[in-house]
């Protein structure tokens, strides 16, 4: 079961607050790991009483999925230019830097990332798809006419979006080191790249 918010925030305050809370767990999970998570801690760190942090989220697994959204939902001002600079590279090119986006965006907090995937449950890692929905429909219609043609692209685009979230995903869990090593992003590039030119 998923675990939600029990309210959103309506006013100025309420939204303050809950941005206390999240940036006091954020801080927390990231200085003590999972074993002090907890909402007292987290409450004494955001500077509101606990009854406050319970109006908004009825447990700890609810603050997490909260703040993975905020994570996965920061605006990045450039994605539009940088999907129009996409149309005019080959299928390698926009293969790495796909990948580059994805090891970038990883790396940059690969503590939260690995919390986010050994705690939250499937369901609720992969309840932001309507979210994603948008930006992978328009990375597909710049990639998959850059691969090889006469397959289901459904299939391929399923293929490769997955292969690509579990080796950056394993990574973060296993080998964060990996995430900014230039042979690592070479060898993930070769793989799709293979994959997408293969007949």
């Amino acid at each position: 079961m998923i675990a939600k918010m029990r309210k959103l925030p309506r006013q100025t305050r309420a939204h303050q607050t809950v941005d206390f809370i999240l940036d006091a767990a954020a801080y927390i999970l990231a200085e003590r790991g999972l074993a002090g998570f907890t909402t007292n801690h987290i409450a004494e760190r955001a500077g509101v009483n606990i009854s406050s942090l319970y109006q908004y989220f009825p447990n700890k697994l609810a603050i997490l999925e909260a703040l993975q959204t905020r994570h996965i939902a920061t605006p990045d001002d450039g994605y539009a230019q940088w999907l129009e600079r996409l149309r005019d590279l080959s299928l390698e090119e926009v293969v790495r830097s796909v990948v580059d986006v994805a090891l970038e965006m990883h790396a940059a907090n690969p503590t939260m990332h690995r919390l986010f995937l050994d705690t939250l449950p499937r369901q609720t890692r992969h309840s932001h798809d309507d979210f994603e929905a948008d930006r992978i429909a328009r990375i597909a219609a710049i990639l998959l006419p850059k691969s090889r043609a006469g397959k289901d692209p459904d299939m391929m685009l399923f293929i490769t979006r997955h292969a690509l979230t579990w080796v950056v995903h394993e990574a973060v869990c296993e080998r964060p080191e990996w995430l900014t090593d230039p042979a690592f992003r070479k060898e993930l590039v070769a793989l799709l790249v293979n994959f997408l030119r293969a007949d």
